[in-house]
Formats: C-alpha cells, structure tokens, sequence
C-alpha cells in the first residue's frame, strides 16, 4: 500500500461535540436536496437492532452519544 498524500495535524483534532454539530448541519444541507425519510421500513437486521436500541432501529439522532450506553 502507498502512503497517504493527505497530511494530519494535533491542532486539527474535532471534540465529539463539534463532530457531532458538524454531522447535523450536513444532515440539515443533505435534507434540502433529498427526501427527509428515505430509510427502509424494515431490514434483516431488525430483530437485533430493536433489541439494542429498546425497540428503534438505531440510536436517536437529535441526542448526545453516550459511551456508557454500549455497556449494558
């Protein structure tokens, strides 16, 4: 494998919180240009999902990560 052309930088480094307000104004840019609700209804991952994620097919959106919540 070649190495990588792109250079990475400490100063550069994103908190998960500006990560996060990062994905959601790509989220809001994203939904002026494409339907809002384009996932599927249902999948074969469900049942493992739901189980996960009490009864939703993943964790919500509009709430802050929490790491403890994969300890369970």
């Amino acid at each position: 494998m070649t190495p990588s052309k792109l250079k990475s930088s400490p100063e550069r480094t994103w908190t998960w919180e500006q990560w996060q307000a990062g994905r959601a104004e790509r989220r809001r840019l994203g939904n002026l240009v494409a339907p809002k609700n384009i996932r599927r209804k249902k999948s074969e991952g469900d049942e493992y999902l739901r189980e996960t994620y009490d009864g939703e097919r993943g964790p919500p959106f509009n709430k802050p990560f929490d790491p403890s919540a994969d300890e369970k």
